[in-house]
């Protein structure tokens, strides 16, 4: 179920704002609570509110981080360990994607992505039909 109990939330990690906001759009259309970040600063941010997203679609390659090392440390840390996360990255090489899985992901879309590709991966981590 929803950490707030009424909707789940997701946190796009994305620095692309175009693909950050069509994301925002369509999930926000889907009954999903969305909240985004671009950085580093903003990944911290979001992550430290009171209330944890239920799931995070994370990029690989950020400005200022990499999302395998962000994914690791996520994964290091009691609080986030088993917090739903969805690398979608441009990086689509059989090795890219068995280091995401390996590093702890629930899920690896590549981009470019079907948006309907993304959304059943995301109803199917939640556990929603």
């Amino acid at each position: 179920p929803p950490r707030d109990g009424e909707r789940h939330s997701l946190l796009v990690v994305e620095d692309d704002p175009d693909l950050s906001n069509l994301l925002k759009e369509i999930f926000g259309g889907a009954g999903f609570e969305v909240r985004t970040a671009k950085n580093r600063a903003e990944i911290n941010a979001e992550v430290n509110k009171p209330l944890l997203p239920d799931l995070i679609l994370l990029d690989i390659m950020l400005p200022d981080a990499d999302g395998l090392q962000i994914l690791l440390r996520l994964r290091a840390h009691p609080k986030f360990a088993r917090l739903p996360v969805i690398m979608m990255t441009g990086k689509a090489e059989i090795a890219d994607v068995k280091a995401g899985l390996a590093a702890g992901a629930d899920g690896y879309v590549s981009k470019p992505f079907k948006v309907s590709a993304l959304v059943t991966a995301v109803n199917l981590v939640l556990g929603k039909s």
